[in-house]
């Protein structure tokens, strides 16, 4: 039978063949806020350009925004648009981050339909560059990110406030296996209607390929165990004094883990914040856990990566303990007898170029597939930039075999990463088949237009459904693939595999009970209207917004922070500047400088809020330090006393008083009270550099007569006080200088000596 393709004037002929479940998702996708959950390679891009031609052809007026997470993503949707859709070239607008915000404005103006990354889209919102009002379609792709402070989450709420006609459609492969998360998208999405496909639906099934996926074991050479035993010696050494204060059951570290460990360290810090004084055995219980989560990550590298990666973990150690600010904890960890003789193992081991035993069996299954089809395309991912550097250089040996490392573009000390446009020509030799396997880190999991592979190997199991779905997903679209885990016997590689399966089926039986959540949204919708599920009451956390504007001067560097974000849906009007002093203006006379529990920590280490403090002080009449954070002092590792004395330092020694509120939502709230009744109930005006007031000629004398040695403002005023006036002070002899109270020969003799001493420039004494 021949194929049948779509048949619309914005789409282009002969270009998507028609497939009965994507007709039925668009059909209610564009009558209603729509959650679609698809296998990767079925179709969720073609389903949004249908969504896309629809909108404009029903208003064409409006325009369309397409979200996604990286610029890479973004591009690649753009082609796929520009593929499908009969729109003049110039009507599509691609804006990123690296995109001018001038030029953000006329590509908004132009376009018809937009590609944005959602932090750009965010920036632009909260600097008030454009509005949504126009917009008639959102498209949110890889959706499951839309919780906690994700771009989406706040992109969302601002969108369907201020679009004439709101629609939301969400794309994801996989919403995670956790009820609250989902429904947590569902509510932040304001989603009305979920379209739910797997590969097994009656729909999808005639559509994709036949997937196998298995798991191979591989066992651990006895030298690595020696290796591993030595290490949980070590553990097992700092674990007992954890059990022995009662935070911890077992000294064991088959028994005690990871997240017992994290949980230790937080109910400590906890203690830490509200016992004054906390106890000094707290203190050495916190290094502890430190040291203990360097060895948990040591034991990982071991047993599921290899010797290389432990070697290269371990040699880090050493050399940030010789570093100066090493922690003493640091220092004992690496003198330790155990971590010693596992180092001893270890260099014995990767100089008889002894490594995982998963090596071998990724050469031997990637030479087995080449072997029986030469013109494969195999992707092996690994979580470890160094693991996929090994495995690059293994994979050169095996015949026709022409692989690459695909990594992310953060750079570390002696691995450059990629950057956008190296990924993007990797990826492209890659469908090229100038390489034929691609080692990739979990870059390569999410989203991106990798070549549909005939087989993808996992080096290591992964936890997570959301990552296991979106690995496995990379084969068997269009013809049969193949997925294999490699799994270390006895190891935490085990525990992950058995976890990602376990959460797969949960999500699975999560979606079932999607699908009844769709259908009771659909009886729900009979009884309201999309203007009422969309547009809910007003309540006190959401105040109305009032008709005169409140106006905030924002430094650009707090434009993710969650206070912006706050502040945007409270109404505020946000300028976006490059401040020089503080973080927030609210009017002339306040300036805020905000942080949070931690930053005000190491803001305190550099001595950084000294100078802030000083700098706002000078600058506005009312200076204002705001930290966000229930507990300011266990978080971070500093002593509380310092950051009391901190505190104390700044209210007493510069005059600016410390607001601390629990998030920055609270944080958000206050300063919008603070601005509201500068600018509505006092009338004052906003400056970018303030204006605190001239001293008075009574302050300016205090002032010169207290940059005398010895001399504080008390002693000025009593010299004043005494001879009338500053010059009369200058002319004082040192006899008359002791009448004054406080002024002893010693400092009257330095202040004689400083007005008597002639001047020279070199600043050398005479």
């Amino acid at each position: 039978m021949p194929e049948e393709y779509v048949d619309h004037p914005l789409v282009r002929p002969n270009t998507i063949t028609k497939r009965l479940y994507q007709e039925t998702i668009i059909g209610t996708a564009v009558r209603w806020n729509t959650l679609v959950i698809l296998p990767t390679g079925v179709g969720k891009t073609v389903i949004a350009v249908l969504a896309v031609a629809f909108q404009l052809r029903k208003e064409p007026e409006s325009k369309c925004v397409i979200l996604a997470p990286t610029k890479p993503l973004v591009m690649q949707h753009l082609a796929t648009f520009r593929q499908f859709l009969t729109l003049p070239i110039d009507e599509f607008g691609l804006v990123t981050g690296e995109v001018a915000s001038e030029q953000r404005q006329r590509l908004w103006t132009k376009s018809r339909v937009l590609f944005m990354t959602p932090q750009a889209l965010q920036s632009d919102l909260l600097a008030g560059r454009y509005t949504l009002r126009d917009v008639s379609l959102l498209v949110l792709d890889e959706a499951h990110r839309a919780v906690g402070e994700y771009a989406y989450v706040f992109i969302a709420d601002e969108y369907l406030k201020e679009a004439v006609s709101p629609l939301i459609l969400a794309l994801t492969a996989s919403p995670g296996s956790e009820v609250e998360k989902i429904r947590e998208i569902v509510r932040n999405l304001r989603i009305e209607n979920i379209e739910l496909r797997t590969r097994d639906s009656p729909d999808v099934a005639p559509y994709i390929a036949p997937l196998r996926f298995e798991w191979r074991e591989v066992e651990l050479p006895e030298k690595f165990r020696e290796v591993s035993r030595a290490l949980r010696r070590a553990i097992r050494i700092r674990l007992q004094p954890l059990k022995e204060a009662g935070f911890v059951d077992s000294s064991d570290a088959d028994h005690t883990g990871v997240r017992d460990v994290l949980e230790v360290q937080r109910r400590i810090q906890s203690r830490i914040a509200t016992e004054s004084p906390a106890p000094p055995i707290l203190f050495q219980l916190v290094s502890r856990c430190a040291a203990l989560l360097r060895l948990y990550h040591g034991v990982e590298q071991l047993e599921t990566q290899g010797i290389s990666a432990l070697h290269h973990f371990l040699e880090g150690l050493a050399v940030e303990a010789r570093r100066g600010k090493a922690s003493k904890a640091l220092q004992e960890l690496v003198q330790d007898i155990d971590v010693q003789e596992a180092i001893s193992l270890t260099n014995e081991l990767l100089a008889a170029r002894i490594e995982h035993p998963k090596l071998a069996a990724v050469t031997e299954i990637v030479a087995q597939q080449l072997n029986t089809a030469h013109s494969s395309r195999i992707i092996v991912f690994t979580h470890f930039r160094e693991t996929a550097k090994l495995l690059e250089t293994a994979l050169r040996a095996v015949p026709n075999a022409n692989p690459v490392r695909f990594v992310g573009q953060a750079s570390k000390t002696d691995d450059p990463g990629l950057t956008q446009k190296e990924q993007g020509a990797i990826l492209q030799a890659f469908r090229e088949g100038a390489y034929n396997i691609l080692v990739a880190t979990s870059v390569g999991e999410e989203g991106l237009d990798v070549q549909e592979c005939d087989l993808v190997v996992f080096y290591e199991a992964v936890p997570s459904a959301i990552r296991l779905i979106q690995r496995r997903g990379r084969t068997g679209r269009t013809h049969p693939g193949r997925a294999i885990v490699l799994v270390a016997l006895g190891t935490r590689d085990q525990g992950y595999y058995w976890s990602a399966i376990r959460r797969e089926n949960q999500m699975k039986e999560l979606l079932k009970e999607m699908s009844n959540m769709s259908r009771e949204v659909a009886r729900d919708r009979k009884q309201a209207t999309l203007k009422d599920f969309i547009k809910p009451p007003q309540s006190a956390t959401q105040p109305p917004r009032e008709s005169e504007e409140i106006k905030i001067v924002v430094d650009n560097r707090e434009m993710r922070s969650g206070i912006a974000k706050t502040l945007k849906k409270l109404g505020a009007t946000l300028q976006v500047e490059s401040l020089e002093v503080g973080d927030y203006i609210v009017s002339d006379r306040v300036g805020v400088e905000a942080k949070t529990a931690g930053d005000l920590a190491k803001s305190i280490v550099d001595r950084r809020l000294f100078a802030q403090l000083e700098a706002l002080s000078k600058t506005f009449e009312i200076p204002i330090l705001l930290v966000s954070g229930e507990s300011l002092y266990g978080a971070s590792g500093v002593n509380p006393e310092s950051i009391r004395g901190a505190l104390a330092s700044a209210v007493v020694d510069f005059k600016v008083p410390v607001l601390n509120v629990a998030t920055p939502s609270d944080a958000a709230n206050l300063l919008f009270a603070i601005a509201r009744r500068e600018q509505r109930e006092r009338k004052q005006t906003l400056s970018l550099r303030g204006s605190k007031p001239e001293p008075t000629m009574p302050a300016f004398q205090e002032y010169i007569v207290a940059s005398l040695p010895g001399v504080n403002t008390t002693l000025a005023k009593r010299l004043l006080a005494k001879f009338g006036s500053v010059a009369a002070i200058m002319q004082a002899s040192l006899d008359d200088l002791q009448t004054v109270q406080g002024i002893g020969k010693t400092k009257a003799q330095a202040i004689r000596e400083v007005l008597d001493a002639p001047y020279r420039q070199d600043g050398g004494s005479t």
